[in-house]
């Protein structure tokens, strides 16, 4: 063990430090030219284990989830001001919100605090009260301000993934509880006048509750982009006799369809991967059809097969949309 390492207790190696600033588990700057240091942000550094990448991202990344945005802002988190915290498009992932977005690190300040300039961090200020918030350890704005500070941010897609994922009601049956309340939404909506705000409001005439994942909300998305989004979300699927088969992701009862999203569980646990083959071929036996989809059919260059695929299977050509989306859905 280095002598830079042995003077740091064992406890917090693996926090991010505070360089140059006196006290327990401060480091001083010499101390961090040591190759075991990793410097993401000025002012703070962490020790880089062997075999783990290296912290300073550009911010131009797309991440697959929320995990490396977390441990972005956990790097810049000791850094944060009083009455500052993480915001826009940072803090929904912070949330867990399965956007894609550009992996930047969002401070908001609220006047007449100046706005942070520091690398690879994007400083905003706001006359409005900040009611910050924990989490996941991380100091935030809330869901709702954060979805609204991303309206001019992400696309139109983008944001109804995030408002789907953010009216969804999650916990057990009966204690089940959404992290943004539909009429807390509807209300903000009413009341604000931010930048994009229009656009989030159509966002929201899109954006239903119920849609599961990321890619059940994409599937949901080329339907609603063709007039179509009119089928159940999250069905109890019975048979005649009245016994239940399963839950499905979008169920037409009438017709007896089924269109299920197939994700990664499918493929990476067995045990679930043989259950649903199961519920599958019993909602057959009943005489449902069913359309299967997988995350290569939402691709860029797949989009417009899916959209047919989507329409022979339900027997029904696209309809138009209101003028004021269609205008939006082009955009994707």
């Amino acid at each position: 063990m280095t002598r830079a390492l042995s003077r740091i207790p064992p406890e917090l190696r693996d926090r991010p430090l505070p360089v140059g600033r006196q006290g327990a588990g401060c480091l001083s700057r010499g101390v961090t030219q040591h190759p075991r240091f990793t410097r993401s942000h000025r002012g703070i550094a962490r020790v880089l284990h062997p075999g783990s990448p290296s912290s300073g991202q550009d911010g131009t990344r797309m991440p697959t989830d929320s995990t490396r945005m977390r441990a972005l802002a956990a790097e810049y988190a000791p850094l944060l001001r009083p009455g500052e915290g993480f915001s826009h498009t940072c803090a929904l992932l912070i949330y867990g919100v399965p956007i894609r977005a550009p992996l930047a690190v969002h401070v908001v300040a609220q006047l007449p605090a100046g706005q942070v300039r520091r690398p690879h961090v994007l400083g905003h200020r706001t006359s409005a009260p900040l009611a910050l918030r924990d989490a996941k350890g991380l100091r935030c704005v809330s869901p709702l301000t954060a979805l609204i500070q991303s309206a001019n941010l992400l696309s139109f897609r983008e944001l109804v993934v995030a408002i789907d994922a953010l009216v969804l009601p999650r916990g057990r049956e009966g204690e089940a509880s959404a992290v943004v309340p539909v009429r807390d939404l509807v209300e903000a909506l009413r009341q604000r006048r931010d930048r994009g705000i229009v656009r989030l409001r159509a966002a929201a005439e899109v954006a239903r509750e119920g849609a599961e994942s990321r890619y059940a909300t994409l599937l949901r998305f080329e339907l609603a982009g063709m007039g179509l989004d009119d089928l159940d979300l999250q069905v109890d699927v019975c048979d005649d006799e009245g016994y239940w088969i399963g839950r499905f992701d979008l169920v037409d009862r009438t017709r007896k369809l089924i269109i299920e999203y197939d994700g990664e569980q499918h493929r990476t646990d067995r045990v679930q991967y043989l259950k649903d083959l199961r519920r599958l071929e019993r909602a057959r036996k009943a005489g449902y059809r069913i359309l299967r989809l997988h995350k290569e059919d939402f691709r860029p260059e797949r989009l417009n097969a899916t959209r047919q695929r989507l329409c022979k299977f339900l027997g029904r050509a696209p309809v138009p949309i209101a003028p004021h989306l269609a205008r939006l859905f082009a955009e994707c």
